[in-house]
This record gives C-alpha cells, sequence and structure tokens, in this order.
C-alpha cells in the first residue's frame, strides 16, 4: 500500500468516526440564542443609502441649527448629571429647530441631517476600542457607548455586535432625542440588526421585551425566529412547549442540532424523552 492510499484510508475513517459521534444525540443546554445573521448584501446597499442621503445634507442655517443642538445634548449626555430645565429648553428647541428644518427643506433634508449623524458616529467610533479624543468627538457619540455596554454590543471594550447594530443603535438615539419613533427612517435590513440584536442578545432587557422585539424581528423577515421563540419558552417557564417546538423544526430541517437542543431542554427540565 502507498504512503498517500494509507493517509486515505486514515482520513476516511476519521471522518466516519466524526459523522458517527455527531450523528448520536447528545443533550445541548437550551439557553444560547441563534447568532444574529444579516444579509451582506441587503446591509451594503443600506449603508451606502445613509452614505448618499449624508452627501445630500444641505449646509443650510436650519441643518447647523439642529445639528449644534444634537452636540450640545451629546455633550451633556456624556457628562451627566445635568439640570432638568436645560433638558426640557433644549428639547423644546430640537423641536423647533426641526420643524424650522423640514417647512423650509421638506423631509428629505431632515433624513440626511440623521444620515449626516450616523456617518459622523462611524467616523468617531471606529471599531469601538478607542475613547472619544476631543470635545466634539464627545459631543457626537454622547451616551452611545453605554447603551451598546448595556445591550451587549460592547464586550470588553470591543464591539461584538455587527457594524450595522451599531449603527442604527444610533441612529434610533437620534431619533429619540429628536422625538421621533425609534425605528423611523429604518430599512427592512436596518429593522433586522435593530431588532434581532435586542431580542437575541440584548441580555439587558427584561425576558417581555426581548419577545416583543423578536416579534418585531419576524415581522423584518429576519433569520432563525421559530428556534428562537422555542428558547424564550424554554426561558419563559414553558419547557413542553419549547421542546416540542424545536422537535418540530427539527423535523422539517432535519439539523441535528434542534434535536440535541430539544433533548437538552428535555434533560434540563427533567422532563421523559417524547414528552409532549
Amino acid at each position: 500500500m502507498t504512503e498517500s492510499g494509507l493517509k486515505l484510508i486514515v482520513w476516511l475513517v476519521a471522518a466516519g468516526l466524526t459523522g458517527a459521534t455527531l450523528a448520536i444525540p447528545q443533550p445541548v443546554d437550551p439557553w444560547e440564542m441563534p447568532s444574529l445573521v444579516l444579509d451582506r448584501a441587503a446591509v451594503s446597499d443600506a449603508i451606502r443609502l445613509d452614505e448618499a442621503l449624508a452627501h445630500e445634507a444641505f449646509d443650510t442655517a436650519e441643518a447647523q441649527a439642529l445639528r449644534s443642538l444634537f452636540l450640545d445634548h451629546g455633550r451633556s449626555e456624556a457628562n451627566p448629571p445635568y439640570e432638568r430645565t436645560e433638558f426640557d429648553e433644549r428639547q423644546a428647541a430640537i423641536h423647533h429647530a426641526t420643524e424650522a428644518l423640514i417647512e423650509r427643506h421638506g423631509a428629505p433634508a431632515f433624513e440626511a441631517v440623521r444620515a449626516s449623524a450616523v456617518e459622523d458616529f462611524v467616523r468617531v467610533f471606529g471599531d469601538g476600542s478607542d475613547e472619544a479624543q476631543d470635545n466634539d468627538e464627545v459631543a457626537v457619540l454622547g451616551g452611545i457607548r453605554q447603551i451598546l455596554q448595556k445591550y451587549g454590543a460592547i464586550h470588553n471594550g470591543v464591539l461584538v455586535a455587527p457594524p450595522l447594530t451599531a449603527r442604527v443603535f444610533y441612529k434610533a438615539r437620534w431619533n429619540s432625542i429628536h422625538r421621533r419613533p425609534f425605528v423611523e427612517g429604518f430599512t427592512q435590513i436596518e429593522l433586522q440588526a435593530y431588532w434581532g440584536w435586542l431580542a437575541l442578545h440584548g441580555w439587558g432587557k427584561p425576558l417581555d421585551e426581548r419577545e416583543d422585539a423578536l416579534v418585531a424581528f419576524r415581522d423584518a423577515g429576519g433569520f432563525g425566529t421559530q428556534e428562537a421563540a422555542a428558547l424564550f419558552d424554554v426561558l419563559g417557564g414553558r419547557p413542553e412547549r419549547g421542546s416540542q417546538s424545536l422537535d418540530n423544526l427539527y423535523d422539517t430541517s432535519g439539523e441535528l442540532r434542534l434535536r440535541n437542543l430539544a433533548l437538552g431542554t428535555r434533560h434540563a427540565a427533567l422532563l421523559p424523552v417524547g414528552s409532549p
């Protein structure tokens, strides 16, 4: 037998043993959610759209006034506490500046200012590992780093969430400061990046809020929502329903991982194998 033939036999035996091992039912603890998966092409399209809108931001007096107020808010947010009166006065000024911008230049100008703010954030934030270096950078970031840390998007000072998730968290913060709905102006993939992270990885939120986020993620076309819903049943004290859902998903897909998760659910809840 030649040396190459022997290597082939050894490889085939090893591959067979690995396959047999994977095929053996093995309970897996049902606590880890599926990872957030985003379509790469759709992500690129969303970023290009923001970049294009940012380039359309006109250097008007109204746009400058609104941006200046937003940056003032960021400075105050980064250096708490600040007076409630100061906050209320700035919010009123932001409201009037928003109305003035839209009345004079239309809603697209408002959207362009928002996109420009997101691009400023991307430029300053980088990979999330560096702190703001000067007053302008502090104003741009405001309290976004604390928000990202709260929901696990930053770990040990490094961004672990998809970059699009960081962008849309900042966009949601911008919307909130301007008293707009959190997800106003979001594309479908941005909705997935926002709601998907909160549902699948947002350990800082109560379970019922994460379940609501999962519904919004599903409505936005998110991936892995059925598996996540089954695991939420387990976390919510409904292991029987969770294990049944995982069994159904395994029957449909044939994914061994789902079978093992169902076994892990029954094992963790001390349910007999084959129970509904």
